[in-house]
Formats: structure tokens, C-alpha cells, sequence
């Protein structure tokens, strides 16, 4: 089965109602289009209904970062991220929602499904949604927010964990630094998108100004979160690198006295064992027990030298 471009649509004029798929032309007045950003019948369908291609093409464009942009006359462009919870895919792979408002129309696009879309439209069947378009820009970037908190919240535990484990596994701390630092690459500019939406604040959003506030304060703290969690991994994987180095140094240092131990007993084993003539005690049977004696001998004084140096 071939899929649809058209994902949802409700109209919040009059109540709120849920919509068929448009017919080629102008979209209804005060209502929310949801559609699949990958096919080419939506570049189509958005062209027949008076939208700019300048607008179609940063709605569509295969891939951008978070970013607010102005249109003019109480139109304008918002682009976020949320955390990839499909199936399969990896959460650090965010995927994109953009939203345009132009004419009295909002359209979101999407090329993975989104659970907070998922959610907010599950909640419009329900009775239980938003009540307006500005409600549902407002509730699309709570809930992404939500998702992204709810995924970044368990690595400061597992940090914690590693930092605790003598023997800890390098390769978690590694991979959760390669994690963070992909969210951050997005988590910064949609931080700056919100801060830029809520500067120019759209005659939509115009009684949505405290909501905003909060999502911004809330991506805010999630990079803070996010810088924290980098930091932390940077001073765990140092400590873990100290606690090495520390480690080979005490056993090359156990080595290097084991061998200046031994060395003295070696230099006289290996000339005592020269097979020439002249070798003394060859024809005493006590002459190997006292050289054994000797070693014993020597060994103690050592020990004590090395104990009165400080070496051990």
C-alpha cells in the first residue's frame, strides 16, 4: 500500500473536529494539517494551497536544525528536535518536526513518527487535547521537551555507577559521551529557536508567552543537564585514567624490585655456573649449601637496605 501524504487534520474553529484528507487548494482557516514531510505529493499539495516555495522547501528540506524564522504578517517557521523513539532506531538520532503557520494555517511535518504528536493527537480523540492552534504549538514543544527529559534523566545514575565501579567499562562512559554530544548538537540551537520565537511572538502565541517561558527554561536546563553529564564523564574517564596509570606504576615499580633483588643472585649464579676449570667447591658436598646460605644471606641484607632507603 502506497502511503498517504496526509497523516491528521482538526479544525479548532467552532469546537474542535477532526478533518478528511484536503482536496487540492486553499487549507481550511484555524486548523492543524499533520503531514508525511518524504513524499512528493505533500510539496504538491502545499503549492496548491497558496504556500510559499521558499516556506515548502524549509518545511520539507531533508536536513536542517532547530531554528524559528519570521514570515511576515504573523506567519512563521519553527523547527525542533525530539528524541527517535521508534522502534529500532537509536533516541540520539533525533527527528525533526518543523511547523508553519502561514494564512490562518498550521502544518507539521514529519518523516519518523513522532510520539508527542502521537500523544497530543490521541488526546484530540479523546476531548482531552488543545483548544486552539496556539495550544497545540505550545503542547507539541512541552512534549518534546518531556521525551528528551525523560531520556537524558537515567545517565546521570549510570555515570554515578561508573564513577563507583573499580573496574569499570570504559566503553559505557564512551558511549554515553558520543550520545550526549549528539544531543547537544541539536539541544543548543532549539534552545535559541524557542528564545527567538518568544522575542518576535506571533499574534498565535501572543496569549501563550508564560508557556513558552517555561519550555524555554526547560531546554535550557536540559543542556545544562546535558553539559553537566559531559563534564562529569570527562572527570570519571580522568580518574579512571589515573587510577590506571597509578595502578602500572605500582606493579612496574613491584617488578623493578623484584629485579634489584634478584639481580645480585643472578650475577653470581651465572658466574658460578661458567663450566671451566678452577670453579671453587666443585669437590666440597657442603659448597652448595653454603652458597644457598650466602643467597639467603644476601637477599636479608638487601631487603634491609631497601627498607632503610624507603624503597619498600
Amino acid at each position: 500500500m502506497t502511503p498517504s501524504f496526509f497523516i491528521d487534520a482538526w479544525s479548532f474553529v467552532d469546537g474542535v473536529t477532526q478533518l478528511a484528507e484536503p482536496e487540492p487548494g486553499p487549507l481550511v482557516p484555524g486548523a492543524w494539517y499533520h503531514f508525511q514531510r518524504d513524499l512528493e505529493e505533500t510539496e504538491h499539495r502545499l503549492a496548491q494551497a497558496g504556500i510559499p516555495a521558499s516556506a515548502i522547501d524549509s518545511v520539507l528540506a531533508d536536513d536542517t536544525r532547530p531554528r524559528f524564522e519570521s514570515l511576515g504578517n504573523g506567519n512563521f517557521l519553527l523547527i525542533l528536535r525530539g528524541v527517535n523513539l521508534n522502534q529500532g532506531e537509536q533516541p540520539d538520532d533525533m527527528l525533526s518536526i518543523r511547523m508553519l503557520f502561514y494564512g490562518g494555517v498550521l502544518i507539521s511535518t514529519r518523516k519518523l513518527p513522532s510520539r508527542a504528536i502521537a500523544d497530543i493527537r490521541r488526546e484530540l480523540v479523546e476531548g482531552k487535547g488543545p483548544d486552539d492552534l496556539g495550544a497545540v504549538v505550545v503542547e507539541i514543544i512541552e512534549k518534546l521537551h518531556e521525551r528528551i527529559e525523560d531520556f537524558v534523566e537515567p545517565f546521570d545514575a549510570i555515570i554515578a555507577a561508573q564513577e563507583e565501579e573499580p573496574d569499570a567499562d570504559n566503553s559505557v562512559l564512551m558511549s554515553l559521551n558520543k550520545r550526549l554530544i549528539k544531543l547537544r548538537r541539536f539541544l543548543k540551537p532549539q534552545r535559541y529557536a524557542l528564545d527567538a520565537l518568544i522575542e518576535s511572538l506571533p499574534p498565535l502565541l501572543s496569549d501563550d508567552r508564560f508557556d513558552l517561558a517555561n519550555a524555554s527554561d526547560t531546554v535550557r536546563r536540559i543542556n545544562e543537564s546535558v553539559d553537566f553529564y559531559l563534564e562529569h564523564i570527562g572527570m570519571v574517564q580522568q580518574y579512571q585514567a589515573h587510577r590506571h596509570t597509578e595502578k602500572v606504576n605500582r606493579n612496574t615499580y613491584l617488578l623493578s624490585i623484584i629485579s634489584g633483588v634478584f639481580l645480585p643472585i643472578s650475577f653470581l649464579t651465572g658466574l658460578l655456573g661458567v663450566n671451566i676449570g678452577g670453579m671453587p667447591g666443585v669437590d666440597s658436598p657442603m659448597a652448595f649449601a653454603a652458597f644457598c646460605g650466602i643467597m639467603v644471606v644476601l637477599v636479608t641484607v638487601e631487603m634491609w637496605l631497601l627498607k632503610r632507603w624507603r624503597f619498600i
